[in-house]
């Protein structure tokens, strides 16, 4: 994540500059392609952690603080005539929107009462409705008011897309050792042999995800806001995947909400150092 936004400063400094501007795009596109890996693997602990959590709603209410506080700083970004050069920034979408909604459909999905399962249908048609205002906003070039920037996800219904492929990866092992394999789970689960299944299962699920999305804006290539060529890195992601244990790792309090605090921290150092560097706002 942390390569992602600095290969886009990066970027941004060389359409600025009028020396060595090859170079800086060259670094650029190799941090922006590191950065690629980031959505699966946070769409990946997502599913982990709402599958994991003990307390859903602190866990959903983290996220939704995170998305609240990030969509005000675009609400000021947006009509603030001091930061209005920058404000096309807004339309990449709030990340934590897409966690936020992930978190709640997996929590929907695995719900015991087919009832609430249905809710699941709220965070998909979100996502869709997202992807297809930004890819009007985007080909035919007028904003669409009813539906705000601060509103939209970044990666929309790829992000709800590969949290169900992750949460499915469950269900699809499962499938495999009750048929197939024809053993208590129980047994199968501390031969070690189902956190290897499982997790080669995910990698596959995650690379058709992404071979899907990549077939779906290639159909309406000026419908998405970024380069969605890029994104198909996102593959090689799948290799961190692989070497899951599924035993939670450290986890102080204050890693844990330190994690939440590195992203906006993050951004504001880049953007202050981005600043400096073009002279100024």
């Amino acid at each position: 994540m942390t390569f992602d936004h600095v290969g886009l400063a990066l970027r941004m400094y060389a359409e600025t500059k009028f020396f060595f501007v090859e170079e800086i795009m060259n670094i650029s596109e190799i941090f922006r392609t590191l950065g690629r890996f980031a959505l699966p693997l946070f769409a990946f602990m997502i599913v982990e952690g709402v599958m994991h959590t003990k307390n859903i709603r602190r866990y959903a209410l983290r996220l939704g603080i995170m998305a609240s506080l990030i969509s005000i700083f675009f609400i000021v970004l947006e009509y603030s005539h001091q930061f209005s050069q920058y404000s096309e920034l807004l339309r990449a979408g709030n990340i934590f929107i897409d966690l936020l909604l992930l978190a709640l459909a997996i929590y929907f999905l695995k719900h015991p009462n087919w009832k609430i399962k249905l809710f699941t249908l709220l965070p998909i048609a979100f996502s869709v409705l997202s992807f297809v205002v930004k890819g009007i906003e985007t080909s035919r070039g007028y904003d669409i008011h009813w539906f705000p920037c601060f509103l939209t996800m970044q990666y929309d219904f790829l992000t709800i897309l590969l949290g169900l492929a992750f949460f499915a990866s469950y269900y699809a092992v499962d499938a495999y050792i009750k048929y197939f394999v024809k053993v208590d789970k129980d047994i199968f689960v501390e031969s070690g042999a189902y956190r290897i299944i499982v997790n080669l299962v995910m990698a596959l699920f995650a690379t058709i995800v992404h071979i899907f999305y990549y077939s779906f804006c290639y159909i309406w290539p000026k419908g998405v806001f970024w380069d969605y060529e890029l994104q198909l890195y996102a593959i090689f992601s799948s290799a961190f995947i692989l070497f899951y244990s599924g035993k939670r790792g450290y986890n102080a309090k204050w890693f844990q909400y330190g994690s939440y605090l590195y992203y906006p921290i993050h951004i504001v150092i880049i953007a202050i150092i981005y600043i400096i560097s073009v002279g100024g706002i």
